[in-house]
């Protein structure tokens, strides 16, 4: 921490996004919620992740006086609970079992509680890739990627809707997309999907919307983008099908925050960043 009486500290926030393709950091400024920094890094099949974060880690750019927060986003496989069935003692088990294939024993388990989703997200940090972080920021705080975004979308939700009308969001991620739905102010569907063709993208997406019973003249499906552009293509694909799809951009998510307008900035950091700056 900066010593005391320093006036030329100006404390900063760190986010490491840990995602499919590598890592990323953005050091932000708290006072004007903006990008001060923001880098990416592709993962090397030749150097371990958690070297790889150690070596970027101890550059002053990321390591020095000035970072007063620093916050963890873990964009990987998670499962969920509803609040009241959650025991903490049980988290690892239930992932173990949700995802028995990943390799429990170098893998902490960990959570994060949503109140007002009446939900608790459950995932998992490689032990080796958490000690690397806390080797440098022993207070960082983990959070679940589609847990923040989740928060978000809910208080957009309850500000959008419109009458009686339900909605479907879709956001894109690095190896597909997610789909989020609510009900009386409370998650109803959250549900990932990999995707690399527009096909399967349709077909993901009509299944979950005939799933949940949408009629298709009164409820909506919302892509949630960055720019209109990068959603047009499959606006208008999904239009064949459904009446009412709208884009809506980072800058009606996330409004009056200088954040929003950041395209290398991914929506569940700026849904991180929107609670904790």
């Amino acid at each position: 921490m900066p010593a005391t009486g320093n006036k030329s500290y100006h404390p900063l926030s760190l986010s490491i996004r840990i995602h499919a393709d590598g890592f990323s950091f953005f050091v932000c400024d708290p006072q004007t919620s903006s990008l001060v920094r923001g880098e990416h890094f592709r993962t090397s099949d030749s150097v371990p992740l958690a070297q790889q974060l150690q070596q970027q880690l101890s550059r002053p750019d990321y390591f020095n006086r000035q970072i007063d927060q620093t916050y963890v986003l873990l964009c990987s496989p998670a499962t969920r609970v509803p609040l009241e069935e959650f025991h903490r003692d049980e988290a690892a088990a239930v992932y173990g079992h949700v995802f028995a294939s990943q390799p429990i024993d170098e893998l902490r388990v960990a959570y994060t509680i949503q109140p007002q989703l009446e939900s608790v997200e459950i995932y998992a940090i490689p032990r080796e890739v958490e000690e690397a972080i806390l080797q440098y920021y022993p207070t960082a705080r983990l959070f679940a990627s589609r847990a923040m975004l989740m928060e978000r979308l809910l208080r957009f939700d309850e500000d959008y809707r419109q009458g009686n009308a339900r909605y479907l969001y879709m956001c894109p991620e690095e190896k597909g997309f997610s789909l989020f739905a609510f009900k009386d102010g409370h998650l109803w569907l959250a549900n990932t999907f990999h995707s690399d063709y527009l096909i399967d993208t349709l077909y993901y997406t009509l299944n979950i919307w005939q799933t949940l019973g949408f009629d298709n003249r009164n409820d909506h499906l919302v892509l949630c983008y960055q720019l209109a552009s990068d959603a047009d293509p499959l606006r208008k694909a999904l239009a064949e099908y459904i009446v009412n799809v709208q884009t809506v951009l980072h800058t009606v998510i996330f409004p009056n925050v200088p954040l929003a307008h950041e395209k290398q900035v991914p929506a569940d950091l700026k849904a991180l960043l929107l609670n904790r700056l």
